[in-house]
């Protein structure tokens, strides 16, 4: 079964998706939130705003604005992996090669294997005296 779903782009008001898509960024940027909330938040704005841009209260204008204050969700995102914005929260930008890894690891084992002999020199003090 195939199913159509072109339906969703027609509904999609763009002045709305303009400013749910700033609204979006504002709270990313500048308000303490969790990330989680904003495509909540952005539902239930454009949810506002489609019935504002539609002149009138219909469950058409509210579904309209819902889908389109998610899509600016969306569309963020684009944007953001278009133009490799936020590339510190990316996993590439952490990566060590495998020379540097093997270093790291052997250097903390190193200290650890000190620190274990000292305990046990400590220990072993202990016991004689």
């Amino acid at each position: 079964m195939n199913m159509n779903l072109d339906f969703i782009t027609d509904m999609y008001i763009p002045v709305v998706l303009i400013a749910c898509l700033v609204i979006g960024v504002i709270l990313k940027k500048w308000y303490p939130l969790d990330n989680k909330w904003i495509p909540t938040i952005l539902v239930v704005v454009g949810a506002v705003l489609g019935c504002v841009a539609n002149g009138g209260i219909t469950l058409e204008s509210v579904v309209a604005g819902m889908v389109t204050g998610l899509a600016s969700t969306g569309l963020h995102q684009a944007f953001k992996q278009l133009l490799k914005i936020d590339t510190a929260e990316s996993t590439e930008s952490t990566c060590l090669d495998r020379e540097t890894a093997e270093s790291l690891i052997q250097t903390d084992m190193d200290v650890a294997a000190k620190g274990h002999m000292e305990a046990v020199d400590v220990e072993a003090d202990r016991a004689e005296g």
